[in-house]
Order: structure tokens, then sequence, then C-alpha cells
């Protein structure tokens, strides 16, 4: 089991991209791989790839303006390589969520192993059944906002 996980940490490492454009799903991931900071070990190119491929098999909304794109391996090479970004959508998009709603959040794990990329899945969701987590990422709060709510899980 993993327990060393640090997801506060982990958004540290990724960071909190704003005003990311694009009308579909594919037109955001491509404008977040020009923003966000990846490891040397990850080309753009090939995240973005990944991100794609994972939308096209099942939306990765999960309701509540939220979603969470993830390649389906682990990309990062180390666990030092591993982060998470936090991406506000500069105009909501559909992505097919069950709720209907679209999608004006995304974040994003980079992982290493199946095993962590699954845990920090599980943490994810357990963040996003706190109103108040939700009601941050609604805001578009930073980095400095977003750290106690994720460090009180």
């Amino acid at each position: 089991m993993v327990t060393d996980v640090n997801i506060g940490e982990y958004l540290r490492f990724g960071g909190v991209f704003y005003d990311i454009e694009g009308n579909t799903p594919a037109e955001a991931f491509k404008s977040i791989c020009t923003k966000i900071s990846l490891p040397s070990s990850v080309p753009p190119r090939i995240f973005y790839d990944a991100l794609c491929a994972r939308e096209s098999v099942l939306s990765t909304a999960v309701g509540n303006g939220v979603a969470i794109p993830h390649s389906q391996q682990p990309l990062a090479k180390t666990p030092q390589e591993q982060r998470i970004f936090i991406c506000y959508l500069k105009e909501p998009v559909n992505m097919k969520a069950m709720d209907n709603k679209r999608v004006h959040t995304m974040i994003i794990p980079l992982s290493c192993s199946v095993q962590t990329h699954l845990y920090i899945i599980s943490r994810l969701a357990r963040l996003l059944t706190k109103a108040d987590f939700r009601k941050a990422l609604e805001l578009k709060l930073g980095l400095n906002e977003l750290y106690p709510l994720i460090r009180t899980l």
C-alpha cells in the first residue's frame, strides 16, 4: 500500500494555472501542455497524447465542474517527478459529465506507478466530496488558499 503520498506537496510541484484556453477537452489539453512544467522525461506531446487517449475511452469529468484527466499509464520516471496540476479554464468546456455541468477546473495528476496513481485519484475524489474544496475551485483560488484545505485531508 502507498502511504507516503502527499497531495499538497505534489500540488506545490505542479502548480495552479489560470485562463486555460480551449473549446474542447483536446484544445484545453494542448493549452495546458504549453503552460505547465513537465519533468524532462515527459515530453509535452507524449503527455498531451496520453490525456487525449484516456479521454477518448471515457470522460474524466467527475461532476460539479471538475475533471481529473490523466494518462492510462504512469509517465513520470521517479517519485521526485510526481506532481499535480490544477488548471482553471478560461471558459468551461463540455466533457460529458454525468451531472451535465461544464468543466471549469481540471486536476491533472502525474505519477510514476499505478499504485501511486490510484492513491492520488482516491485522495482527490475524497477532497472533492468536501464542499469547501469544491467552492475553492469554483472561485479559482490559488495554491496558498488551496494548500490548507488539502492538508486537512
